[in-house]
């Protein structure tokens, strides 16, 4: 059996931005001064840092209703069920089945079937293009991989984890 490692960083809605390796040293550097082991004070200083922003967090703040937000939230979630199964399938060479994951969980059929009701007629309209986007982006996936063609599929999963970076790394609703 073939294994395939793939390493895919999906960022979730509230997610935080990552620093480089060298700003972490520098935090906990900076947290470790004065700090004699098994203190409170080292203790509080550790937390602190732990806790402390690395940079600010430059998304674009959509506000959104509450009930918008958990539909929003779920759908996120189950993308990343749906890419979860899907790497799992190609891994076991099981093309036809992640095209029907893809197609059913993930596909244009979700958006509110047309009805302009679902959650992007409360996103901008570059957040709501990156959607749409990433749903044609699916489409193009499911083709691929119904064609059986194995040298573009994993190209084409990734352009599908591209387009989700790119929305969760420019807009926050939190």
């Amino acid at each position: 059996m073939k294994y395939i490692t793939i390493s895919i960083f999906i960022f979730c809605i509230n997610s935080n931005v990552f620093a480089s390796q060298a700003e972490n040293q520098q935090i906990i550097l900076n947290s470790q001064k004065n700090c004699e082991p098994g203190t409170e004070n080292c203790r509080r200083s550790q937390l602190s840092a732990e806790r402390t922003p690395v940079t600010k967090d430059m998304r674009k703040f959509v506000e959104l209703p509450e009930i918008t937000k958990k539909i929003l939230r779920q759908r996120m979630l189950s993308n990343l069920t749906a890419l979860t199964q899907i790497i799992s399938l190609l891994a076991n060479n099981e093309l036809d089945s992640a095209a029907d994951i893809a197609e059913t969980k993930i596909g244009d059929w979700r958006i509110g079937n047309g009805s302009g009701m679902g959650p992007g007629k409360f996103m901008p309209k570059e957040m709501r293009q990156i959607g749409m986007s990433m749903h044609k982006t699916v489409d193009e996936f499911v083709k691929i991989a119904r064609a059986g063609n194995k040298e573009k599929i994993y190209s084409s999963l990734g352009q599908i984890t591209n387009v989700c970076v790119a929305c969760h790394s420019s807009y926050r609703t939190q």
